[in-house]
């Protein structure tokens, strides 16, 4: 009851941040023109960031003549082919997906996606293995013939998971994996559909929150030490973070829990009006508290960190308000 109690604050303005972010604002009495943000599923940060900067750039919507719009996907690697399909103004993606996607390596091996253009840098993601604590999982080797959800195709849940069980030293065989949206993993976990799930996400986050408060205990399981300490080296965009447990009291043990963390951008196409994406950014940087307040996910967020989003070019919109805000990297 105790840690029940502790929890219903957290619990509550987590509530309160979503409620906000998906509460709309009063819609004008003439049409405008919308631009989709393609995000991730609605339990994700994705959509939690795409809501928040939707959110302050329609505070002038009247004004501008337009509004921007969240609408879910898949994830990064969904939102790099609706971008660059012109179904979504902008999207969301992790920083060595697009990296990948503009040189035309990994998933995008021979379809280069050149004209892509970075916008605004965006806050860190952890990979995060939640399981159930009487599974016996206490670190990746653990999953072996265990039941465990990646996400959706197509998500980077999904491509990262993959390879993350293959440098534990786990092959698919070894593994039962099942593909459902990271927003029902938790549900899963708490059904005995799944012993675990690989989510790649920002803290914190409710469907995990979710799963730490259910009648099933459950743990995060940290990386070992090793493996983040090769995996970062071998590829610079991911570095070593941490899931902050004091996020979830409800988790059966506590402690830092050691992982990779990789940051999330939002981008756009080279033809976007520069003048649009000028606008986005200047609105955002100029009320980044603002912007912060939105979810207790964004507070870590830095204007610093903002502004470093140049894992693909910088769109001229964002280039020129950094120029002239002296914060161009």
């Amino acid at each position: 009851m105790t840690c029940f109690s502790r929890f219903i604050p957290l619990k509550l303005s987590l509530l309160a941040a979503v409620t906000l972010l998906l509460t709309p604002a009063a819609l004008p009495a003439f049409p405008q023109h919308t631009l989709s943000i393609g995000s991730g599923n609605t339990t994700g940060s994705y959509y939690v960031s795409s809501s928040a900067i939707a959110k302050i750039f329609n505070r002038r919507s009247a004004e501008y003549g337009m509004r921007l719009a969240t609408v879910s996907s898949q994830g990064s690697v969904a939102n790099v082919e609706s971008v660059s399909e012109g179904r979504t103004a902008f999207g969301i993606a992790q920083a060595d997906v697009l990296r990948d996607a503009s040189r035309g390596a990994g998933r995008w091996a021979g379809k280069s996606q050149p004209g892509l253009r970075a916008v605004l840098g965006l806050p860190v993601e952890a990979v995060t293995v939640v399981a159930v604590a009487d599974a016996g999982i206490s670190r990746m080797g653990d999953l072996k013939g265990k039941r465990v959800n990646i996400g959706a195709e197509g998500s980077f849940d999904h491509d990262y998971a993959v390879t993350l069980l293959r440098l534990s030293g786990l092959v698919p065989s070894d593994v039962v994996i099942s593909t459902h949206p990271a927003s029902l993993a938790s549900e899963l976990l708490q059904k005995n559909d799944i012993d675990a799930y690989i989510y790649t996400v920002s803290h914190p986050n409710l469907a995990v929150m979710e799963a730490s408060t259910g009648p099933r205990k459950v743990v995060l399981v940290p990386l070992d030490i090793s493996l983040i300490e090769r995996v970062t080296a071998e590829n610079p965009l991911l570095l070593p973070a941490v899931v902050p447990t004091s996020s979830y009291p409800g988790l059966e043990h506590a402690g830092v829990v050691p992982t990779i963390g990789i940051r999330s951008i939002l981008f756009t196409r080279s033809d976007m009006a520069e003048e649009t994406v000028y606008r986005l950014v200047r609105d955002i940087m100029t009320n980044f508290d603002l912007f912060r307040r939105q979810h207790p996910s964004l507070q870590v967020l830095s204007p610093r960190e903002a502004a470093d989003a140049a894992v693909i070019p910088l769109h001229p919109g964002a280039e020129r308000f950094f120029r002239e805000a002296g914060t161009a990297p």
